[in-house]
């Protein structure tokens, strides 16, 4: 990735060298902000219409908080409203890895395609390979524009022979990843009857056992079949984001609320707890899910040409189906075999990710804005841009850091960062500029570290 040299000058206060610096010319934060009104497009909204509505989960939730207190303790995405906290986002972090938690993602957008051409409308509208895809089966699908950057991606389910379930972002939804348009297929958006929860930790499948009375031992990963819970029909997924020990589920809306209820019930001897909003893309940091709208912006946007990226970035080529051509194919090919960039974890250096802190009680210099916790997902109120410039140690823009937070199972302050291949070795040393353009900025020492940084405990 490059960019515009950047200008650099400097002057000395007590504490530390101030940085009066104009970020970048390669990438318009307005524009990136205007994008999001495509991500949480009140048109698209599939619970309220153009009004906010509660998932389905919600009135089986508890936040811990009297609502007549005034707090306000939810949170929408997608205009999409679920609870914001429970026990505390620190307690509700630390349980992804010591006990584990259910989480709501019933605001993921949710496709049905339907009919015999269910398997040609996928392909071309993805760069995945469908020859071996069994009912029964969950796909990681990407889709791409011919200059091979993505316009997003998902989950495709086969639900049957002639019909899948793709669930993910707003660029789910026909006509923009998907292409059904001649062929015969059915496409139906039916995010409004379907809940999904995850069931997390290194506790969730005894939950899940308890609750199901059948073992779960014999799931594959990625695989799903049809069980009970509290006498609803509910499908049960292997898999998930939090680099541990998961499932998901799935059901039929109007059941959302028992189905929550149970499970909360259930993981009360075992430890487990609700995840709220605010701690959702912890997981997506930590145990390396690159997410769009966070680490990329989908290429159909213009504007944040920047933000846009290859799967190849995300060391996602091995999904690219070598069998057939497809728009793009060539520049992804050539990207698998020589590699331009690569996004990788950054670990913040401690003391200066202190520093920021510390200057909360600097009498003599402007405080920094503080960092959203656990992530700068936590907070889209634009205090500080959701991407940050990277440079080398002589001052050069090299990148972008995005995904960004405090793990507490690690005790680090970390972040995403797409970087030139030559810079994307574990152990480069970098600088992250951290703070907002016209106020308080400084320079944060970052490493390159193991990526995904959290060991993969999912199979």
């Amino acid at each position: 990735m490059t960019g515009n040299v950047v200008s650099v000058s400097c002057k000395q206060s007590k504490s530390e060298r101030v940085f009066d610096m104009k970020l970048f010319d390669v990438l318009d934060a307005n524009e990136v902000k205007g994008s999001w009104a495509v991500k949480d497009n009140p048109e698209l909204s599939y619970y309220g219409g153009k009004n906010a509505a509660f998932t389905p989960a919600i009135q089986g939730q508890d936040s811990g908080i009297d609502p007549s207190s005034g707090i306000q303790h939810y949170s929408s995405l997608h205009n999409v409203l679920a609870t914001w906290e429970y026990t505390g986002w620190m307690d509700e972090c630390n349980a992804i890895h010591t006990t584990g938690y259910i989480g709501d993602w019933s605001w993921l957008y949710k496709v049905r395609l339907t009919g015999p051409d269910v398997i040609k409308c996928l392909e071309v509208s993805t760069i995945n390979g469908f020859q071996n895809f069994p009912i029964g089966k969950g796909r990681h699908i990407i889709s791409v524009l011919p200059n091979g950057k993505m316009i997003g991606d998902g989950i495709a389910f086969r639900e049957a022979e002639e019909q899948v379930l793709v669930t993910g972002g707003a660029m789910v939804v026909p006509g923009c990843m998907l292409q059904p348009e001649g062929f015969d297929v059915k496409a139906e958006i039916v995010s409004d009857a379907i809940y999904n929860y995850h069931v997390q930790g290194p506790v969730s499948k005894a939950v899940l056992e308890k609750l199901t009375g059948e073992s779960l031992e014999d799931l594959p990963f990625i695989s799903f079949r049809e069980t009970k819970i509290a006498g609803r029909n509910v499908r049960i997924y292997r898999g998930g984001m939090s680099g541990e020990l998961g499932f998901e589920l799935f059901g039929d809306s109007t059941d959302g609320s028992v189905i929550w209820n149970a499970v909360v019930e259930a993981g009360k001897e075992f430890g487990l707890r609700q995840l709220g909003m605010r701690s959702l893309m912890i997981n997506h940091l930590q145990a390396y899910f690159p997410t769009i709208w966070v680490d990329f912006i989908p290429a159909i946007i213009p504007g944040a040409e920047p933000l846009h990226r290859y799967p190849t970035d995300y060391g996602w080529g091995g999904l690219i189906d070598k069998t057939r051509d497809f728009p793009g194919k060539e520049i992804l090919m050539k990207e698998v075999e020589s590699p331009s960039g690569r996004t990788m974890t950054l670990e913040w250096n401690d003391e200066d990710v202190k520093g920021i802190y510390a200057s909360m009680f600097d009498a003599e210099n402007e405080a920094f804005e503080l960092p959203p916790l656990p992530t700068n997902t936590s907070d889209y109120s634009g205090a500080i841009e959701t991407a940050l410039p990277v440079f080398s140690l002589d001052k050069q823009f090299i990148g972008l850091a995005t995904n960004r937070g405090y793990s507490v199972q690690f005790k680090k302050f970390l972040s995403h960062a797409q970087l030139p291949i030559d810079y994307a070795k574990e152990g480069t040393e970098v600088l992250v500029l951290y703070g907002k353009e016209g106020k308080r900025q400084m320079m944060i020492r970052a490493k390159v570290a193991q990526t995904p940084y959290k060991t993969d405990n999912r199979k």
